[in-house]
């Protein structure tokens, strides 16, 4: 190894100092002491020749040249990363990890998972769940399925299919308040969701209804948490197809109104732009193209 650069173990213990300004929290996140930092990074300025960081009574903060070195250091990482995650990908053995939200998992995809199992016995699949967007940079993840506008930079962002919204509930909460009609969404319970301005607002607009007054009665920071609710009969929510369409298949949620307005949101598939010929995402998405499961209701 070249004595132009030092040890390289102190590249990550610099960046993660760097990036926190702050030895401690630096320690925590790379599971050393805050003493082992702080004599690397001497050690790392003592073989520079300059500081990189101004030392205050109560902790740290980059210095002009810090600054300028982080910044090389990143990209030296990041390439490395990106590196890593290419030969891996080329020369491991074929395993696809998807993430995705609950209910696309358990609605959409592993019902029917078998037959891709089928069709492709040589590539494995892990799927992982939860409603943020991964950050495809740095996690280990190499497809992610999501709902939203399409606008996610720096990645290949293709659009599966477009998406309606249904007002679902229980058989007996239809039966109970005898719903017909759209226009009876005030008489009853809404199932609202936190995350999501005014939505029955909004799709009550969509619907061309006439201004009223809503009876919110639970709200919800959570998605599958209102289906959930609406499922033991607690409200009218509503469910986005045909993702959900399992739900109404399997008569866990029925459909009171015979109407439906378009999602704002539609369904994509993401990943890193490296990987776009990658042959096993292409299976997966051809394959999830012509689902049972996402045909329209």
């Amino acid at each position: 190894m070249s004595n132009k650069l030092p040890a390289l173990h102190l590249f990550g213990i610099f960046e993660a100092a760097a990036r926190h300004e702050n030895f401690k929290q630096a320690a925590a996140e790379l599971f050393i002491t805050p003493s082992a930092v702080s004599h690397q990074i001497k050690a790392l300025e003592a073989f520079l020749g300059f500081e990189l960081f101004q030392r205050k009574s109560r902790g740290v903060a980059l210095n002009a040249a810090g600054k300028v070195y982080l910044h090389y250091v990143q990209q030296g990482i990041n390439k490395l990363e990106q590196g890593t995650k290419i030969v891996s990908n080329k020369f491991s053995s074929p395993s696809l990890k998807i993430s995705t939200f609950t209910t696309m998992a358990s609605n959409v995809i592993i019902p029917t998972l078998s037959d891709f199992q089928q069709q492709h016995p040589t590539i494995d699949i892990r799927i992982e769940t939860g409603m943020n967007l991964t950050d495809l940079r740095y996690d280990d993840c190499d497809l992610a399925i999501r709902m939203g506008k399409g606008d996610w930079p720096g990645v290949v962002v293709k659009k599966l299919l477009n998406l309606t919204a249904h007002a679902v509930c229980s058989a007996e909460f239809a039966k109970k308040h005898k719903l017909t009609s759209p226009e009876q969404i005030s008489q009853v319970p809404l199932i609202d969701l936190a995350n999501m301005n005014n939505i029955w607002r909004t799709w009550a607009g969509a619907m061309q209804l006439p201004e009223m007054q809503y009876q919110h009665k639970l709200t919800f920071g959570n998605y599958d948490a209102s289906l959930q609710a609406a499922e033991q009969g607690l409200g009218l929510a509503l469910a986005i197809m045909p993702i959900e369409h399992a739900l109404i298949e399997r008569n866990l949620l029925v459909l009171p109104f015979e109407k439906s307005t378009n999602f704002d949101q539609s369904l994509y598939a993401v990943y890193r732009e490296e990987d776009q010929n990658r042959n096993d995402i292409h299976c997966f998405l051809d394959w999830l193209t012509q689902s049972p499961n996402l045909k329209p209701i």
